[in-house]
């Protein structure tokens, strides 16, 4: 974690400050290293984060938590997934970034090929990353299935399973804890245990099946996840609209 603060600190103000005052050899391996110690702080930042959702390589002594074996506790069995996750999305919001920026630029009348050429680039980044984060999403899906089948309940806004039926696929609706049920729920029939689980012989576990103060807040965690799939859907029409 160290090595990358250190390594952000002393490049980015040459990448900032550095226009017209270094080689654009240098200022562009300046924007690398910043770009590199970004990625080693995601790394440390996720591993920390996901073995509390997903803890393992430790033992608990007089109360205390002892890391056993580092390793474990590092590649638990949510950080490959979560890292991944993140970084693709971290590469899709900067092209997304850049492609506003250079819209912004046409929009002002500034059409150079210069200008062009980023936008370009960063819908090409867009239409290739973006389903590629979608795969990587489907995969997190599965883990946190396994791993955290209450969080998917939460994240569906599933209640109760019908025993025999597959799961049905909840598009939208207003989840509401205190009378356990999604209200004005719009749902396609068995879509939900086809994607979450990849058959329709399975079910997904539904939140009744957890004690209440285990259960997450499924109004929240409901909409974000729709938000962050829409806003997904929308990042590949812009890279295909090019």
């Amino acid at each position: 974690m160290l090595t990358a603060f250190f390594l952000e600190a002393g490049f980015l103000g040459v990448m900032l400050f550095g226009w017209n005052k270094v080689g654009p050899g240098l200022h562009f391996l300046s924007t690398c290293m910043v770009a590199l110690g970004t990625l080693m702080s995601t790394f440390w930042i996720l591993a920390s984060n996901s073995w509390m959702h997903t803890p393992q390589g430790f033992e608990i002594h007089n109360g205390q938590v002892v890391p056993v074996d580092w390793f474990a506790v590092i590649f638990n069995p949510s950080f490959p997934y979560r890292l991944l996750h993140m970084s693709v999305a971290a590469f899709l919001s900067s092209a997304m970034f850049v492609g506003a920026s250079a819209a912004w630029h046409l929009l002002k009348g500034n059409d150079t090929p210069a200008i062009r050429r980023m936008f370009s680039m960063a819908l090409w980044m867009a239409v290739v990353v973006a389903p590629v984060q979608a795969l990587i999403g489907d995969m997190h899906g599965l883990n946190t299935l396994k791993h955290q089948p209450v969080k998917i309940a939460a994240i569906e806004g599933h209640w109760e399973n019908t025993p025999g039926e597959p799961t049905p696929l909840t598009l939208v609706g207003w989840p509401d804890m205190e009378a356990e049920r999604t209200r004005y729920a719009l749902e396609i029939p068995a879509l939900g245990s086809l994607i979450l689980t990849h058959s329709l012989d399975k079910q997904v576990p539904a939140l009744k099946d957890y004690p209440k103060e285990d259960r997450p807040n499924s109004t929240v965690v409901f909409w974000s996840f729709r938000l962050m799939v829409g806003m997904g859907v929308l990042m590949i029409f812009l890279g295909l609209a090019r």
